[in-house]
């Protein structure tokens, strides 16, 4: 758990609210964890990839015994597997199945466990992908599917928990940021923008400036934001 710390410098968004971060595996899961802190949250983090709504269940019932039940859940799955440059034409099935399957059906479960702990009291979800789904990735076919899946569950999600009070978004964050082992990939460069830096000179920082964002889609400034997508990469792809 990550406690709660005041920084006087930010606007404490989530200040008396419960954050959960299910992001294991990922090293951005850590770096929103210490953002939403900052923002005045109490963070649980879940260690475990989802396998099983039981699994989900169960570890978001421990996370409530812990600080409580949760007014925001930050997701993200990819398999190690979702993260290898190869050729669309060498993928087996099996290669499918372990880089694209297994984590849909890991971000399935955590809807379905987000629903079972909000739909009375309502909350706030938000899937992180990599900003290039958006535009697709050339070598990167199954995590590029995986995100634009992850994203598509959002969106149906969102439409038919809305009344039940639950918000769920979708945040795109810069590849390198989503995971290091993207270095290795050959990312797309905006035609109209030319090679790195983007518009704004920077790719947003996790724990600043893509937190700060969560932390907003999780406060009640925005209560009437649902089934969004938000691309946070500083202006490098400039999609609807």
């Amino acid at each position: 758990m990550v406690s709660a710390a005041s920084d006087s410098g930010a606007a404490l968004q989530l200040a008396g609210r419960r954050a959960v971060i299910a992001m294991a595996g990922m090293p951005i899961g850590r770096q929103l964890a210490q953002g939403l802190a900052r923002h005045g949250a109490q963070v649980f983090e879940i260690p475990v990839v989802f396998t099983s709504k039981a699994q989900a269940d169960e570890a978001l019932a421990e996370a409530a015994r812990e600080i409580g039940d949760a007014d925001l859940i930050v997701h993200a799955a990819a398999t190690p597997a979702a993260l290898v440059v190869r050729p669309l034409e060498a993928l087996t099935p099996a290669d499918w199945r372990a880089a694209v399957h297994q984590s849909v059906l890991a971000t399935l479960f955590c809807l379905q466990g987000a629903h079972s702990q909000q739909r009375e009291r309502g909350g706030s979800v938000v899937v992180v992908g990599p900003s290039t789904a958006l535009v697709g990735a050339a070598g990167l076919l199954p995590l590029m599917t995986l995100a634009e899946a992850q994203r598509t569950l959002v969106k149906s999600a969102a439409r038919q928990w809305g009344a039940l009070g639950m918000r769920l978004n979708w945040v795109g964050v810069a590849p390198l940021h989503y995971d290091a082992a993207l270095a290795q990939a050959a990312l797309p460069q905006t035609p109209e923008l030319g090679p790195p830096p983007p518009a704004l000179g920077r790719r947003p920082e996790p724990q600043a400036d893509v937190a700060d964002v969560v932390a907003w889609l999780g406060s009640a400034g925005a209560r009437a934001i649902t089934g969004a997508s938000f691309n946070l990469d500083g202006g490098d792809w400039m999609v609807p």
